[in-house]
């Protein structure tokens, strides 16, 4: 059977990550819902996907391969990463999930410059405002992303 993502073409998620983020040593990234179910599917149950962890992002080979879980709808109307015990070094900036043409297989990295990264896609999502700030920013777009991104064009 042929992987959804080859189906579909190859897509990236870059989702926000704030100075704020929650879950124990900060370990967490939530989602914007919508993206969120767009790209990993509906939020019915916890999906365990496997990662390849680029640090810096430009890396050539993954320094972390992993399994990780992206989580099911929480009552608090929230869905997070969990089981990423390396997302507490990430810093504030956008962290990139990009599908690798193997069912639940991505590339994850960051990237600190948001403005560059924000003007360079349109399409943006925002979350919620909270009393920590605005909203978090989500889009997919089409893969493969650069990396890193230098230019809004």
């Amino acid at each position: 059977m042929a992987s959804r993502a080859r189906n579909r073409g190859r897509r990236c998620l870059i989702v926000e990550r704030h100075e704020w983020e929650t879950g124990g040593r900060q370990q967490q990234l939530q989602f914007v819902l919508r993206p969120a179910a767009d790209f990993f599917g509906p939020p019915t149950r916890d999906r365990t996907i496997s990662i390849r962890l680029f640090v810096p992002g430009a890396a050539r080979s993954p320094v972390v391969t992993r399994d990780i879980v992206i989580s099911r709808l929480y009552a608090n109307g929230t869905r997070r990463t969990n089981r990423f015990p390396e997302m507490g070094g990430f810093p504030a900036g956008f962290v990139f999930f990009e599908e690798t043409g193997s069912d639940g297989t991505y590339d994850v990295w960051w990237q600190v410059d948001v403005a560059v990264v924000a003007a360079r896609y349109t399409g943006w999502s925002q979350g919620r405002n909270t009393h920590y700030g605005r909203g978090r920013l989500s889009v997919v777009v089409p893969a493969p992303v650069r990396r890193p991104i230098n230019r809004i064009q």
